[in-house]
Order: C-alpha cells, then structure tokens, then sequence
C-alpha cells in the first residue's frame, strides 16, 4: 500500500513540474485588444486578419456621425485635417484585462479618423503597450506617425510600432482598390513583428 501512495505522489509530483514548465516556456504576450474604426470595411478586414494569429479580442470604435456616402466622407476628412473630435460609442472601452492595444484606423488627410483621435483623447493608456495600425491611400511619411504616436504617449500609453496597409494600387497609371486577397496578405506579414512587440519586456 505504501508503495502504491509513493508512486501516485511521485507521479503527481512529476505532472505539476511538467506543467509548471509548460507554463513557463510559453510567451510573455499579454491579453491583446484590438479597437478599430473602419469606414468601408478594408480597416475591419485588416483586424479580423489580425485576431486569429494574435489571439485578440476585437471591438468596434463606432462614430455616431453619419460618415457614408460621399459627404459624410467629406465631412470626415475634414474633421481629419483640422484634428477635430466626434461623438463616439463605446466612449470608454475596458481597458484594464488587456496589457497590449492595437489601435486601428483609415487614415484621412494624412491622419488618424475622428474616431480613433477621440477614443485616444478620452482613455488613459497607462502602461499599455499600444501598436497604431493603419489602412490608407499612400504610405505615410515618419512625422505623420511620430504625431500619431506621439498622441498615445500623451495619454500614458507605449507607442511601440506603427504600420500600414494600402488600400489602392495604381495600375496603368490609374488608382484602383487593392483585393481583400491583397490587404490580407499583407496584414499577415505584420503578424510576427507585432508578436514580437508585444512579447517583449519594454
């Protein structure tokens, strides 16, 4: 009987050492949430391409604006320029579960959308380790994402990445919408660097 107690011990014994290794190999990546406001949807496709390998939670950043049609883009863009606010929902998302933020956006005249400008102007993103992600008609130059970064330290946050899709191409010099296919693929490749962030110490 003894010998049987002995072996259950040492056998439980050794399955809590192998999973306490188990747990300790695994990456030091926190919970992720990515928030995102997406106009025509390319924003949208971009984050679901994001979740799955990521392991995230998505939340949509809704702007209570009309922004469809034609006006309601011209309205936006011109919100956009002059770095004006809007009325958003949710307003205050919880951030407090998540230790690791993807911010995502179109980008209209060379900036981040109303949405996404007041979501960072109304939340404190203390100690978050936050990656701007950005969909746009042309790459953005380095200033543009340093203010753009620039906003999240203001509010507390680590702006430790930035990157971008394009959502146009230009084929026989005219400007054509890109594939899903085509943004898809190129969201995937961002996927490593952006693990990598996240799992890192900083």
């Amino acid at each position: 009987m003894n010998h049987l107690k002995i072996t259950a011990i040492v056998t439980l014994a050794f399955f809590f050492l192998t999973l306490s290794c188990a747990f300790a190999t695994e990456p030091t990546t926190g919970k992720i949430l990515i928030l995102y406001y997406s106009r025509t949807g390319k924003t949208k496709l971009a984050c679901e391409t994001l979740q799955k390998p990521l392991g995230a939670t998505m939340l949509e950043i809704k702007d209570l604006k009309d922004r469809s049609g034609r006006w309601g883009f011209f309205t936006g863009a011109l919100a956009s320029l002059f770095g004006m606010h809007t009325e958003i929902e949710p307003e205050h998302p919880d951030l407090a579960p998540y230790s690791c933020i993807i911010l995502a956006s179109p980008i209209w005249t060379g900036k981040l959308s109303p949405a996404i400008r007041t979501l960072i102007a109304k939340n404190r993103f203390d100690g978050k380790k936050v990656v701007l992600f950005t969909t746009t008609n042309a790459f953005e130059k380095e200033e543009a994402k340093e203010k753009a970064k620039a906003l999240i330290t203001a509010q507390g946050g680590k702006a430790l990445g930035y990157y971008q899709v394009t959502s146009m191409k230009k084929v026989n010099d005219k400007k054509i919408e890109r594939t899903d296919d085509e943004i898809i693929t190129d969201t995937l490749k961002f996927v490593p660097e952006i693990q990598k962030i996240f799992s890192s110490q900083n």
